[in-house]
């Protein structure tokens, strides 16, 4: 007999097979499968969602080259410092996906790195706001500050992925994101290019 604490219901439709030791061929025929996006193309089609009525300036570009380590030092960043080294792999993936996004949004790409950047901005001045009286210079205060400008920007691409509704595991929207917030670190839109 078995314990009442150790014994499973199954009220529910099941149809499949459960097998343990096989030798023969099993065939599987998949009634409905669920694409699941890619999850960087989901980060990026959220954002594209929310910044696709952001006015572009013209512009006013920094074209001057840098390393990501270099920027890593400038910056002071130590919380995400291997995180970025770790997810600059995926810096093409990104790049790729944005550029087809940009296919068809016209400006879409330029539109998502420029509404990053100004939740950037939007979070130094903040941090600045509250050290005004620091005595400290601009700069100092954004590098004792830098993890955690980065932590506030990465919430606000969370929360666009999130509020899109899109179909994606945790694990997998997280890493976009990660992905994403390191990919537009490298592209200057996230604190300051080293000089």
């Amino acid at each position: 007999m078995i314990k009442k604490e150790y014994k499973i219901e199954n009220s529910g439709y099941n149809q499949g097979l459960i097998i343990a030791n096989h030798e023969g061929n099993i065939n599987i025929t998949l009634q409905e499968a669920v694409k699941m996006p890619s999850l960087i193309s989901t980060v990026v089609a959220a954002l594209g969602n929310v910044c696709s009525n952001m006015e572009m300036p013209s512009g006013n570009n920094d074209y001057r080259e840098y390393k990501p380590d270099d920027k890593i030092e400038y910056n002071c960043v130590i919380k995400y410092k291997e995180t970025i080294k770790y997810h600059s792999a995926y810096y093409s993936i990104c790049e790729k996906h944005l550029n087809a996004y940009d296919d068809s949004n016209i400006r879409g790409k330029a539109k998502i790195l420029r509404c990053v950047h100004e939740w950037y901005m939007e979070t130094k001045g903040d941090v600045l706001l509250r050290n005004r009286n620091s005595g400290k210079a601009e700069i100092d205060i954004v590098r004792e500050n830098s993890d955690y400008i980065i932590d506030m920007v990465k919430e606000r691409i969370r929360k666009c992925v999130i509020d899109s509704h899109e179909l994606m595991l945790m694990e997998d929207m997280e890493l976009g994101i990660a992905c994403f917030t390191c990919f537009c670190f490298m592209e200057c839109k996230i604190l300051e290019k080293p000089l």
